[in-house]
């Protein structure tokens, strides 16, 4: 990222010289002054120990913090370090913070050095704190319980389309005096949106002016004891003669045992919600995600700007996600990735990609020479450099994910039809009648057009191959992912992974001698070392049947009944009808390793806000509508500008 904070250390303090003023305040009398600043501000002023003790324990909870300004992460830490203390094991925090130059990982460990009692908290924070990029970042830390919903963004930016329900705010940042754009009428109505009766808010600042629009607001403002040598601060609660009560979760089924349909059960039962697994087969992962090996990487091409945010925004969750399902050696390993430009068209996709995203952070080109010494083996052209990506074995993540308590898997239970009545989805197998779920959430691939014939999606099914081989002297010293016209793993557990075919409107998957043989001969075009391995023995091989779309985007969001669809251009799609209950997650291609976790995130959180549970949404409105199931419908029926969330960015 090229958006970090410009830091000077004085005296060991990090320092803004953007705003000229301090993050946090220490001295050789008071090391400890800043956190102990924002206990009193911030965790006192808002009652969050006492508010804690009081959440349910028979039931999921869930609490929201809303912060402006996350700067060096010390208000978060101390309010995590409250919460394991108080908190109570069914409760869920969600940690909503906005930043416009967030710090560098090692900016961020230094200032936390200071406060020594915050070492554990640090230390899971930074473990997840990497791949950061501008826009919304999910950072999850299942062991506290808890997640970081960071924005790096300008605030005047995200609070006019924040959509979320607070519990309380921490307004922070800097100085009303350093930082006026953020103090605006915007931060305001944006509390008085995202409120409901009984939030809180506190503030370091006792301005007149927080004061008034707070007020105005909504809020009821008192002028409290500051902290040290503030003499005043702002502390208060949203007024309100409404009630409001925590909507009960709802109860899900979801058709589907692989990557997309585990994945959506998993970041629902997360959020406490009872799931229900439905999938044909007698075990799970027994389709396209049955593969032993599947690669964690971007593909990138600079001309779609949709289809690369999907790909930019799943890389850096997925990987935090799947090193948070702590999975083994053996299930998931990070390795980096070489992608080659072995041809002139690929050579340009390269320095393309390489111009338009290599100030991310998430890759950078390099020569052919560099890349031979990444990855140990000799390569001829220049390549993208992933350093964090990874394989995984699909089938051992969806297993472990659907091992979660509040998740109840039925196999050999083939759904055939859907019905909904008195507001409960019923879903008939040829057994058995399974009743009573608010949600459906069809996640079973091709399979989904037989399911929903008058959906209006468009299932391309897509052939694939793959096969492990044994290992060959030439191929012994290769370190990193090579990935041209296929792929070639590094050695492990004696074999590497190699594939895959690609037979667009394929959908049989008996396995073809031809097939192995081409993914052999594709080993040879990634390094003149393996001009030996059309002999290699392929010790293993399996060939599955994939699932697309015609803009090679997945389906992702709720299905709606296709008589009730108008021809209105509603520019924000407020004529579509409310959702039914349900969802469709699908059409990921040979990319759902890397992209049904994040959709599931994304899905899961659009769900719950549709039963009233209003926790932080991963992605805007318009990246939403772009994977809506029906967006070709929409198309034709006048839509069209709102499914081009990134239509301003011009190809490079």
């Amino acid at each position: 990222m090229t958006t970090h904070a410009v830091l000077e250390w004085r005296e060991g303090l990090p320092y803004s010289t953007q705003f000229d003023d301090v993050y946090f305040s220490a001295s050789a009398e008071h090391p400890q002054h800043g956190l102990a600043e924002t206990r009193h501000v911030f965790l006192q002023h808002n009652a969050l120990q006492q508010r804690w003790q009081q959440l349910a324990v028979d039931k999921p909870s869930h609490f929201v913090i809303v912060e402006t300004g996350f700067g060096s992460g010390l208000n978060f830490l101390a309010t995590l370090q409250l919460w394991r203390q108080y908190a109570p094991a069914g409760a869920h925090l969600h940690f909503v913070s906005i930043e416009i130059a967030p710090f560098t990982l090692q900016d961020l460990q230094q200032a936390h050095a200071h406060f020594p009692e915050l070492t554990e908290l640090s230390q899971a924070l930074c473990q997840q704190y990497r791949l950061l990029q501008p826009g919304i970042n999910q950072l999850q830390l299942p062991a506290f319980s808890a997640s970081l919903t960071l924005y790096i963004a300008d605030a005047e930016l995200v609070l006019p389309e924040l959509d979320v329900m607070a519990d309380a705010w921490f307004l922070d940042g800097f100085a009303p005096s350093k930082n006026p754009q953020m103090w605006q009428s915007a931060l305001f109505d944006c509390m008085a949106r995202c409120s409901r009766p009984a939030t809180t808010f506190a503030t370091f600042t006792s301005a007149g002016f927080v004061r008034r629009g707070l007020q105005a607001a909504g809020f009821l403002v008192e002028k409290k004891t500051g902290y040290g040598a503030k003499r005043d601060m702002l502390a208060g609660v949203w007024q309100s003669a409404q009630t409001r009560q925590q909507p009960a979760l709802p109860k899900v089924a979801v058709i589907g045992a692989g990557i997309a349909g585990s994945s959506s059960a998993w970041f629902l039962a997360a959020s406490g919600c009872e799931v229900h697994v439905f999938d044909r087969a007698d075990q799970i992962a027994n389709g396209a995600s049955g593969n032993p090996r599947g690669m964690l990487y971007p593909r990138l091409n600079a001309e779609k700007p949709m289809n690369d945010q999907l790909a930019l925004r799943s890389y850096s969750f997925s990987l935090r996600h799947y090193a948070n399902l702590g999975l083994n050696q053996d299930a998931f390993k990070t390795c980096g990735l070489l992608q080659s430009g072995s041809s002139a068209r690929e050579q340009k996709r390269v320095q393309k990609v390489a111009a338009r995203y290599g100030a991310l952070g998430l890759l950078t080109q390099v020569d052919a020479a560099q890349a031979s010494a990444l990855a140990g083996v000799s390569l001829t052209s220049d390549c993208l450099y992933f350093a964090e990506a990874a394989w995984v074995n699909p089938g051992e993540a969806c297993r472990t994910m659907l091992a979660h308590a509040n998740i109840h898997v039925h196999l050999q239970q083939e759904i055939h039809s859907l019905a909904r009545q008195d507001n409960a989805w019923q879903l008939q197998s040829a057994t058995q009648n399974h009743v009573g779920f608010a949600a459906v959430i069809v996640a079973n691939a091709a399979d989904a057009a037989t399911l929903l014939p008058d959906s209006g999606m468009w299932l391309n099914p897509v052939r694939g191959q793959m096969g492990m081989i044994a290992t060959q002297a030439a191929m012994q010293p290769l370190r990193t992912i090579l990935c041209g016209e296929g792929y070639l793993t590094p050695l492990h557990d004696g074999a590497h992974a190699m594939g895959a075919t690609f037979a667009a409107g394929d959908a049989d998957i008996a396995l073809r001698d031809e097939d192995n043989q081409s993914n052999l001969n594709m080993l040879r075009s990634l390094s003149p070392q393996f001009d030996q391995a059309g002999s290699a023995e392929v010790t293993y091989a399996r060939a599955s049947s994939r699932c697309g779309s015609p803009d090679y985007l997945p389906y992702v969001g709720p299905l709606l009944p296709t008589a009730d669809l108008t021809s209105s251009a509603s520019p924000d799609f407020s004529d579509l009808p409310a959702a039914q209950g349900l969802y469709v997650h699908v059409a990921h291609g040979s990319k759902g390793l890397m992209t049904a976790p994040y959709c599931a995130a994304v899905l899961a959180r659009r769900l719950l806000r549709d039963f009233d549970l209003h926790l932080p949404q991963l992605t805007e409105e318009s990246f939403w509508a772009g994977l809506h199931p029906q967006r070709h419908l929409f198309r034709q029926l006048g839509w069209k500008q709102l499914l081009q969330p990134f239509k301003d960015q011009v190809a490079a």
